[in-house]
């Protein structure tokens, strides 16, 4: 069941940033197991080096071409930015789509590597300097990342996504904790394999800075989902940063608001990235 109640653009809309949006390329690389994936490369310019994969969330959405101010902004910045459709997306028919239930999860994860490597082998990116980031379940897909494949990346955003599965069961909304279970699994029978996927428990092997965003109002992915990796890393002298958005749920809709997250994070990437 997709957490977003509209097909994904990359977050959150708002003022735009460049006065002309730049022209993706589609491209298309295997996966690990072999499975073809697809995806839409965005490149500056002006490139710094800087590389960012943006995961959609859902999972059942899917990466197009469109405007996206967040984006646009990062390119505008020099950052090269490739937005993936990992297994379990839509637009590939329904087989596709179901490619990541249940304990199939983890191979939609490691869509996420083999399109960082795709990244990573683009001549205008500097494979140290690649920030991986994602809105609700791409926040959560970044969370995991950030877990399996720390050597990866130079930091992370997290936009409203899952750090607890079990969790994230008992506290959302009953009409979305209720249909995920034919996505994630059931919250009892199948709470081994959802305690194994969330990042949290794993938080302690997140080495890069991260940035996370989320909405005091979001009943889709409750606050304390950021609350608790945001504690998890500040325990252990981790970088991370909260920034809460007061009046906002799981959609932000105030257009200033919008743009001035959006600005937010545009500014942590090319700031973190260029210290690192």
């Amino acid at each position: 069941m997709p957490l977003d109640a509209r097909p994904a653009t990359p977050l959150l809309g708002g003022t735009p940033v460049t006065p002309r949006p730049p022209r993706p390329e589609a491209v298309g690389f295997p996966a690990e197991d072999g499975l073809r994936l697809a995806g839409w490369l965005h490149r500056p310019s002006s490139p710094t080096g800087v590389g960012f994969v943006w995961l959609h969330g859902g999972p059942e959405s899917e990466e197009r071409p469109g405007w996206a101010p967040l984006l646009h902004g990062l390119v505008a910045a020099g950052v090269t930015v490739l937005t993936p459709n990992v297994r379990g997306s839509s637009g590939r028919g329904r087989a596709f789509a179901r490619l990541d239930d249940g304990p199939l999860r983890p191979g939609s994860i490691a869509d996420v590597r083999a399109a960082t490597r795709l990244l990573a082998g683009v001549p205008d990116v500097d494979p140290r300097r690649i920030v991986v980031g994602g809105r609700s379940y791409g926040g959560f897909l970044t969370l995991a990342a950030l877990t399996r494949f720390p050597e990866l990346f130079a930091a992370g955003v997290d936009v409203c996504g899952m750090s607890d599965m079990t969790a994230f069961y008992a506290d959302s909304e009953p009409w979305i904790s209720g249909p995920a279970t034919t996505e994630y699994g059931h919250p009892h029978r199948d709470r081994a394999l959802l305690e194994e996927l969330s990042p949290l428990r794993a938080a302690d092997r997140i080495a890069a800075p991260l940035l996370v965003v989320h909405g005091e109002h979001d009943t889709n992915v409750p606050l304390a989902q950021a609350l608790a990796i945001h504690a998890a890393l500040t325990a252990r002298g981790a970088p991370v940063e909260l920034l809460r958005i007061p009046d906002e749920g799981h959609e932000v809709h105030d257009r200033h608001t919008r743009a001035a997250a959006n600005a937010r994070i545009v500014e942590f990437v090319t700031a973190t990235v260029a210290r690192g």
